[in-house]
């Protein structure tokens, strides 16, 4: 551990501020999303009630509010709650106006007081989060980071790591079943956050060119290499949101959108997705499951067969029974329909759940090589299906339905409950935001953003899946910070707004 503190830093990678031009086209680009956005709900959909679509308006607007404020530059650092805001578009807002078949159960009454809660929560949220990062911070006098050669280094052996646990657990080999119970739990959690944290690194030095040629091309294999054996079991949305997060550090650092990569990928995951239903019911719980990695040319190709099939009988049938039909990209995301369920059926004739998918949260965060008997983090999504009669006991061990932390928060408290959330994680993002402003991006302030935007896209995460995810990767950081990282005195001039503490 080496806690001496450097008087000459070194040249670190900081977030840049948009100069005014660039500010003004990034501004441009957010209106033309917004009022398509908003065009699209009201006047391009068909068979959908006003009212309907007027809620999904309603959660739109209160969900690109945070984004306007980034990209007007009133918002200082890292964009995390205005992401989180914008994942309420496709999983609260878009739903109502798609024909989402569960939420067409419910009245446009209840679709509208569904709508205003989740814009009411968005909004109080907004300005809880907008009163930390309005300004700039004191500069502390020192952060701790890591070198620039070291860090890329670490990272780049952590996504070596990440491919390689991929290929063993999905090849069942043997060295796995060393690890144990609650410390494979770990190990497992661990690589995932570290992951995000490396992808989001390398990927924001390439879009600033701060790595070589070769550099560069290992990056770019090893993000695809990471994203192929990560759905080897047949789910896309860990590939997927790595993608997305190396996209978006891109974006950032190099002020372009990389629009070729990102129409490569949608399409990707788009043909995969038409397939996946066939290759779960076909290999999940067999032995036929486990594969190695010369095998996985001829899986994917059995995999893109299904998926030509799908998309070939939907072109010859007209009329396909919906046992037959796949949920569209908006019934996959979409979890409002578990809100309108809480709020239609709480308090009467379904009670409140009074916090009981809260109390569990202190036992989660105890690492479970300390409690061997430890809860698993989908505890709280169990009760919740279990109390509103969704699953039994047996089936929520089996499969899990999705609730997501707003829907969740209702279900325990009602409207008081969505009104604390707004204000724990409006609170929580900013914070997190505001301790990363002017930071170099290899500190742990930065660091730890990138964990925090990471979890922000998890739009299914219930409070115990959130907390114990979250708790095992602050602890992985909190490890690197020790070991890894070292103190390094500022330059005050370096900041332009900022003071020195």
């Amino acid at each position: 551990m080496n806690q001496s503190i450097n008087s000459t830093p070194q040249s670190w990678s900081y977030l840049p501020s948009l100069p005014k031009k660039e500010q003004k086209q990034l501004l441009r680009v957010f209106w033309l999303i917004a009022l398509g956005l908003v065009f699209y709900e009201l006047f391009l959909v068909k068979d959908t009630p006003f009212v309907s679509k007027l809620g999904a308006v309603f959660v739109t607007v209160a969900a690109l509010l945070p984004n306007y404020l980034w990209c007007s530059g009133r918002a200082k650092g890292m964009p995390i709650f205005p992401f989180f805001a914008l994942t309420h578009i496709w999983t609260y807002g878009l739903p109502l106006v798609t024909n989402h078949p569960t939420v067409l159960t419910y009245s446009v009454e209840n679709q509208l007081f569904a709508s205003l809660t989740v814009a009411g929560f968005l909004i109080l949220g907004t300005s809880v989060w907008f009163s930390f990062v309005k300004s700039i911070p004191r500069t502390p006098k020192f952060y701790r980071t890591l070198g620039n050669r070291k860090g890329n280094k670490f990272f780049f052996f952590i996504l070596i790591v990440g491919v390689f646990f991929n290929v063993s657990f999905y090849g069942n080999w043997g060295w796995l079943s060393l690890i144990n119970g609650g410390l494979f739990t770990a190990f497992r959690a661990a690589i995932l956050g570290l992951n995000a944290l490396a992808t989001f690194v390398l990927a924001y030095q390439l879009g600033n060119k701060e790595l070589n040629k070769l550099q560069s091309i290992f990056f770019i294999f090893l993000l695809s290499a990471y994203m192929i054996t990560n759905s080897l079991g047949y789910l896309l949305v860990g590939a997927s949101s790595s993608f997305l997060l190396a996209a978006i550090a891109f974006t950032i650092s190099s002020k372009k959108v990389p629009l070729i990569p990102i129409i490569i990928v949608l399409v990707c995951v788009s043909l995969l997705h038409y397939g996946k239903g066939e290759m779960r019911h076909k290999y999940w719980g067999t032995t036929e499951y486990y594969l190695q990695p010369w095998e996985y040319p001829t899986r994917y190709a059995e995999w893109i067969g299904y998926s030509l099939d799908y998309v070939n009988k939907q072109n010859e049938q007209e009329n396909v029974s919906k046992k037959e039909e796949k949920s569209s990209f908006f019934e996959r995301a979409s979890v409002v329909q578990m809100l309108l369920l809480s709020q239609k059926q709480s308090p009467d004739p379904i009670p409140y759940m009074y916090g009981q998918t809260y109390s569990i949260l202190p036992e989660l965060i105890v690492p479970r090589i300390f409690n061997p008997n430890k809860i698993r983090s989908h505890e709280g999504t169990s009760l919740l299906n279990v109390h509103y009669k969704l699953q039994t006991r047996e089936q929520s061990l089996a499969t899990t339905i999705g609730w997501g932390l707003l829907a969740e928060s209702y279900a325990n408290f009602g409207l008081m409950g969505c009104g604390g959330l707004a204000i724990i994680l409006g609170g929580a993002y900013g914070k997190a935001t505001r301790w990363s402003i002017n930071a170099p991006i290899l500190s742990v302030q930065s660091l730890f953003a990138v964990m925090m935007m990471s979890f922000a896209f998890q739009s299914e995460y219930s409070a115990g899946v959130y907390v114990a995810a979250l708790s095992q990767s602050s602890t992985v950081l909190a490890c690197i910070s020790l070991f890894l990282m070292r103190k390094q005195r500022v330059s005050s001039y370096r900041f332009q707004g900022g003071r020195t503490a």
